[in-house]
């Protein structure tokens, strides 16, 4: 029965309706995409990417500027902008001495990008904004190789054109968008390279996964998952399709090998840089699943209902209560309703592959945490091949109800469509006319704190030196006037005067200040 349903919607025509408003939500998708790139504060992360983009590594920055002396706020300029006396070569030696755990290509992309484009906010912003339009056919794909049917790949496009997840992410400069690509694509070209068995398609998918290594490690799991999916599929067979695929994916790591080997190399710095991912910041099992629901649920559905989210220590504040346990709820029922849809209506082939690429990723971030501790899981760019599955999960369903319905049901699901489109739009413009969004740690603060900070006649911002304390003053440094000077190093006790200063701000780790003026020196 399921075999016929399938060859049904194969067959399934695209109902007019759905194309005319497919394509305008795609033009809406590309212009807040690329509308208002620099309206936002540019958070930690992204400081760091323009300080790859400069050439100068985290400890040439410490060496010069965090040495005790005061210095003005300008000094910090040539760390976040294109120095024509460094080049590509630079920006992968600050990747090996300061962020070894990042892949490289997206750098050095960004790195080419500003020196064509520009270095401020919107000009780096916008490659990410470029690269996430890539998405478009690469989900089409992907739905006609898993599905064999163009209107699932409309439904989609619908989806993913106003999905606040990939909204965001076309707007920050990190490479998430890049990896959002590269699951798509290395995921349609193994679909792909199943189907046709020649060597051109599982060079293909080779290469593809390579791209996606290059741009992120969590590719890994990705690639595991496919592999999942080839033996369980072949029956755990060494036959044709299974070895082509592991000699494929040994060749798309071969080709990674340069960069993994850098890795090991460093791989105490590594661990270092991302041990904030372990620190048991969510107090119980019951509050790191509700978080990832109600994050879950914001790739559907976003208005901006969190706090600061770096700095959780129980559910309530990651969103208003009531906020949460209804997202929590019908996200829950979504994933369950989606799973059992799947299981039941769909081919074989098509439940098993979305549900270990998205499953075995999510798991693989979620048991560590739920065993030990930590906060892996909940990290919303970590769980993006977890986030493209639901989204083609739903994408399914409404495609397949619509070709088996009768009438007053297909009205039905129609409304359902449009709901899912409208909810997307009206994140969109939420997202639009912000200042900040939840997913920009600090950004509310950052922009408090400069605020503060330029009031004052002649202030003095004082950070310990260290590389979280210069991350946040190099984001600091954008917006704050020429007035201000810095005094960054290590100092016991912290000084409590200056000649020629009205106020000293000694910034914590939360960008909030501690004022020192002349009424209590």
């Amino acid at each position: 029965m399921n075999q016929e349903k399938q060859a049904q919607i194969v067959r399934q025509s695209i109902p007019i309706w759905l194309r005319v408003v497919v394509v305008g939500l795609i033009g809406l998708g590309i212009f807040f995409r690329f509308a208002h790139l620099g309206q936002k504060p540019y958070w930690l992360d992204e400081s760091f990417t323009s300080l790859a983009i400069s050439g100068y590594t985290v400890a040439e920055v410490q060496q010069e500027v965090s040495n005790g002396h005061i210095i003005p706020v300008e000094a910090l300029d040539k760390y976040q902008r294109i120095n024509p006396d460094r080049g590509v070569e630079d920006t992968i030696r600050y990747l090996i001495t300061s962020d070894p755990q990042l892949s490289p290509l997206y750098f050095i992309l960004v790195r080419l990008w500003a020196q064509g484009i520009g270095d401020s906010p919107a000009a780096v912003r916008s490659l990410s904004a470029l690269l996430s339009l890539l998405l478009f056919p690469s989900i089409y794909w992907l739905c006609l190789e898993l599905f064999k049917s163009p209107c699932v790949g409309w439904v989609a496009l619908g989806i993913i054109a106003v999905s606040p997840l990939h909204l965001l992410y076309a707007q920050e400069a990190r490479p998430y968008s890049l990896w959002s690509v590269t699951i798509v694509l290395s995921s349609a070209a193994l679909l792909r390279a199943i189907r046709c068995q020649n060597l051109a398609n599982w060079g293909l998918y080779a290469l593809s996964l390579s791209l996606g290594l290059y741009t992120h490690l969590l590719t890994a799991l990705v690639a595991i998952a496919h592999g999942i999916y080839v033996l369980v599929l072949e029956r755990f067979r060494l036959n044709k399709a299974s070895i082509n695929y592991l000699l494929s994916a040994l060749v798309g790591f071969f080709l990674f090998l340069p960069w993994l080997i850098i890795l090991f190399t460093n791989i105490n710095k590594a661990k270092n840089f991302v041990s904030w991912t372990s620190l048991k910041l969510v107090s119980n099992p019951f509050d790191l699943i509700a978080i990832f629901l109600t994050r879950a649920s914001r790739i559907f559905f976003d208005i901006n209902l969190a706090s600061d989210f770096s700095f959780i220590t129980k559910f309530a504040l990651e969103s208003p209560l009531w906020y949460g346990i209804c997202t929590i709820i019908c996200c829950l029922l979504l994933i369950i309703y989606i799973s059992y849809f799947l299981i039941k209506k769909s081919a074989y082939e098509i439940s098993l592959f979305i549900g270990l690429l998205g499953g075995f990723p999510v798991l693989s971030l979620m048991l560590p945490d739920l065993i030990f501790g930590g906060i892996r899981s909940i990290q919303f760019r970590y769980e993006l091949p977890f986030y493209i599955t639901l989204q083609l999960g739903v994408a399914y369903v409404l495609a397949f109800c619509i070709a088996f319905e009768n009438r007053w049901q297909n009205r039905i699901l129609q409304f359902i469509i449009v709901g899912f489109f409208l909810f997307g739009l009206v994140s969109n413009v939420m997202i639009f006319n912000s200042d900040t969004w939840w997913t920009k740690a600090y950004g509310v603060k950052e922009i408090q704190t400069t605020q503060l900070i330029n009031q004052s006649d002649s202030p003095l911002l004082v950070g310990i030196g260290d590389r979280l304390s210069l991350a946040k003053t190099l984001c600091l440094s954008r917006y704050l006037e020429p007035k201000v000077h810095l005094l960054l190093g290590q100092f016991n006790p912290l000084p409590m005067t200056q000649e020629g200063v009205s106020n000293i701000f000694i910034i914590d780790d939360i960008f909030t200040l501690d004022v020192l003026d002349e009424s209590n020196k």
